[in-house]
């Protein structure tokens, strides 16, 4: 499935970025990574608010 255009994942796979999803112990979520294309960790389980403020400040920036 492809992914909404204004979602994090989309906005993350739009410039290189990928994300890893690890299950936690004894429950239904997973612990995301994000990682630039060096494969620098650049997020670690943040927040989908978090995620669109760093893609915001780091990727989108306005010009």
């Amino acid at each position: 499935m492809t992914p909404h255009p204004d979602s994090p994942n989309a906005k993350w796979l739009r410039h290189g970025y990928w994300i890893e999803r690890l299950p936690r112990r004894g429950a239904g979520k997973h612990h995301r990574i994000i990682r630039a294309p060096s494969g620098q960790i650049v997020l670690q389980d943040a927040s989908h608010e978090e995620e669109l403020a760093w893609i915001n400040q780091h990727l989108e920036k306005a010009s």
